[in-house]
Formats: C-alpha cells, sequence, structure tokens
C-alpha cells in the first residue's frame, strides 16, 4: 500500500488519456475524437506506453485516472493491452486509488473484469440524465435502462467505489424532472456522485446554438434551485458535500480529484493530456496522429510548456481550492509557492464583508452564500494573479 502518511497535494499523480467516443457530445469540450478504427487505436497504445516509458519516474502514485473520451470504447482485446501496459510500468497494485471512466453503451462484464483484474479500485460512469429528451439533447448515447444494466455490471465485478456523473439545468429541464434524476440514480447506491451545472463551452455544439439563438438556456434562479436542491437531496441521503460538485458517499471523496485541487503534480500522458511538476505545466499535441507521431519519433510530444510564476501558482491555488468544503490554507499555500499571499488580501477582505468568506484558522471558506458565488469569488482571487502578473510587464 501507498504511504499511509500522505497528505492530499503530496506526491505524484498519473492521468492517462483517452481521447476515443462513440459519439461527440454537445456539451463537451474535452479533447475526444470519433473514431472507429482500430489500427488508430493500436497506434495510441503503442505511443501511449512509449511516453509512458519516457515520463513515468515517480513509484507509486498518488493516483491513477484512466479518462477520456471514453476508455471502455476500446475493443476487449485492446482494453486488456491498456491495462497491462498501465501494469508493467506503474505498481497499479500498490496505488490505493485507481479510476476507470466508462459510459454505459460500452460497459461489459469483460471490459469490468479486466479492469479490476489489473488494478481498479474505483469506476466512474457518466450517465447525466435518465430522462430521453434530455439525453438525446446532450447526445448522450444510451437509454436511462441501459445506464442502469451498465451500474449493475460495474458492481458485479466487485468494485465497492462506483461514481455517477449527473447534469442539471439542461434547458427546459424543469425542477421535477431534476428531482427525479435524483432519485433514480440515488436507488443506483452509487458511492460518489458528481452533480454538474451545465454548462456552454466555446467548442462546442451547444455553444454554437446559444450563439445561433437555437437554445435558450434556464434562467438563474432555475440554476440555484435545482443546485440547492441537490445538496440538500444528497445531504438527506449521506453524501458529503466536499467539493461545490461533488458529494462523497460510502467510497469517499475523490483522491485524484483533491490532488488536482490542491495542486499536487500530475503527469499526464495521451493526447491533449496536461501535466504539471513543480510549477511548470505542459500540454500534449491534441490530435492522435500528431501526438503519437512524436512520441514514437522520440521528440517531444508536448505542444506547450509553461513555467507559472510563484504568485500565478498561488492565484490557481485559491481558484481551485477555495471550491473545497474546507476552503483553502492560506499558510500552506505561501509554504508551497513561496511567495507572499498579501496582493490577494484586499479580495479576502472585501468577499468577508460581502458574507461570502469566513475565516478558519489559517484558512478561508465559502460561506452558504458564499457557495452559490463561488465562480465569481473565485474568479476575483485569481484575477489577482492575472493583474499583477500583467503590471510585472509594463
Amino acid at each position: 500500500m501507498a504511504n499511509s502518511t500522505w497528505l492530499p497535494g503530496d506526491g505524484t499523480s498519473l492521468y492517462v488519456h483517452v481521447p476515443f467516443c462513440v459519439v461527440k457530445c454537445g456539451y463537451c469540450d474535452f479533447n475526444s475524437y470519433v473514431v472507429d478504427d482500430r489500427s488508430v487505436h493500436d497506434r495510441f497504445l503503442d505511443a501511449l506506453e512509449a511516453e509512458l516509458v519516457r515520463d513515468w519516474r515517480f513509484g507509486t502514485p498518488v493516483s491513477v485516472f484512466v479518462g477520456g473520451g471514453t476508455p471502455t470504447l476500446l475493443d476487449p482485446e485492446r482494453f486488456r493491452r491498456l491495462f497491462e501496459l498501465l501494469a508493467r510500468h506503474v505498481p497499479l497494485g500498490e496505488c490505493r486509488e485507481v479510476t476507470m471512466e466508462a459510459n454505459p453503451e460500452s460497459v461489459t462484464a469483460e471490459k469490468a473484469a479486466i479492469a479490476r483484474a489489473h488494478g481498479v479500485t474505483r469506476m466512474s460512469m457518466g450517465v447525466q440524465s435518465f430522462h430521453p429528451h434530455h439525453l438525446r439533447f446532450l447526445d448522450r448515447a444510451h437509454t436511462a435502462e441501459r445506464a442502469e444494466e451498465a451500474f449493475a455490471v460495474l458492481r458485479a465485478s466487485g468494485c465497492e467505489n462506483i461514481s455517477v456523473d449527473m447534469i442539471f439545468s439542461v434547458p427546459g429541464q424543469t425542477l421535477a424532472e431534476w428531482h427525479a434524476d435524483l432519485e433514480r440514480v440515488l436507488r443506483l447506491r452509487p458511492d460518489h456522485l458528481s452533480c454538474y451545472n451545465l454548462t456552454f463551452e466555446p467548442g462546442t455544439r451547444l455553444h454554437r446554438d446559444l450563439q445561433q439563438g437555437r437554445i435558450e438556456p434556464n434562467d438563474e434562479e432555475t440554476d440555484r434551485a435545482m443546485f440547492l436542491a441537490t445538496r440538500e437531496r444528497l445531504a438527506a441521503a449521506g453524501f458529503e458535500a466536499y467539493e461545490i460538485s461533488n458529494f462523497a458517499g460510502r467510497g469517499g471523496p475523490s483522491r485524484h480529484n483533491d490532488h488536482y485541487w490542491l495542486q499536487g503534480d500530475y503527469v499526464g500522458i495521451g493526447p491533449g493530456a496536461s501535466s504539471h511538476r513543480r510549477g511548470v505545466r505542459c500540454t500534449n499535441l491534441k490530435t492522435v496522429e500528431s501526438w503519437a507521431g512524436a512520441v514514437l519519433d522520440g521528440t517531444p510530444g508536448a505542444a506547450s510548456a509553461e513555467t507559472l510564476r510563484p504568485l500565478q501558482r498561488a492565484a490557481e491555488a485559491l481558484w481551485l481550492g477555495i471550491r473545497r468544503r474546507d476552503g483553502v490554507d492560506l499558510e500552506r499555500v505561501a509554504r508551497r509557492t513561496a511567495v507572499s499571499l498579501s496582493p490577494f488580501e484586499p479580495t479576502i477582505v472585501r468577499h468577508e464583508a460581502a458574507g461570502l468568506l469566513v475565516r478558519r484558522g489559517a484558512s478561508i471558506v465559502l460561506t452558504p452564500a458564499g457557495v452559490l458565488l463561488a465562480d465569481m469569488v473565485g474568479g476575483d482571487l485569481l484575477s489577482v494573479g492575472s493583474e499583477r502578473l500583467g503590471s510585472e510587464r509594463l
């Protein structure tokens, strides 16, 4: 087992990006491609192993997250090869949390068994909705019934930590429909839930439809009502809101997520994957062919690299950390970034006066009113780093 004295943010995590999907969902801005050519899948796996051998030098990871895309889209032969190559170079069996993402339409008992046999301890499945018209709107490839069947398959594999992703505030969605979605997902008895307010990210189909007036988002009052209903119902069901959108049940908080929110180091492999190591952030080439070609040719697969200044690191730590239930330990951020946090003090004081933040020892934490405005508060803290950086360049 990994070191029992581990604290969130210590050590290095591993993220593995499998970019293939059966369809590109209308809301998704992740790096994913609809590719059914198995020769492309083979080349991807060749390059993935080469990159892993080159870049993973950190022993037992804090956590491993195999995401996408849709890892379960790979056929059984290639799915097995994915986990075999990971197990060859990473001590998965010593890692406390190894998560695999899945979509209902491609979950099978065989794939679930392969994942479990190679050390997967946690499975995260994207359901999003149980209403057929909302699933169609979001371009999901499964039915509500198939989602329930897939969950049962994952549970039957022996996995005792299953997370489910849900989306609320789909245009036209009523509060009653969202309540029904919550009740149906709770009947599955998941161990963790992620419930996200639908956003319209640039470059997605839904963003284009919004810009062209083909859809109308829900109003802020509806967003707020669904958000509050989520927290109230899940609290009653025994889930703990440890982050704005994430709720821990029997499976506890996601170790991988907490590590990221606390600005821990991580290595990302695969097309478009990002890495962060000691204040340097790199992002891989996005397309499968450009990334695989670079890796297999022995040249860097990164499209960009940025060395973050200490104040930038601090700003990002506050921006990410303020969404956590426990807030942000200011002393810890100052120690890890080796920079004074005095530039953030006026912004913190302003939000304290507005009743959005409170201090608890060395930490700042969102109040119940602040939770409703978390994006604004976090954005204000992040902007302090940007403003100071801009003034340094003048």
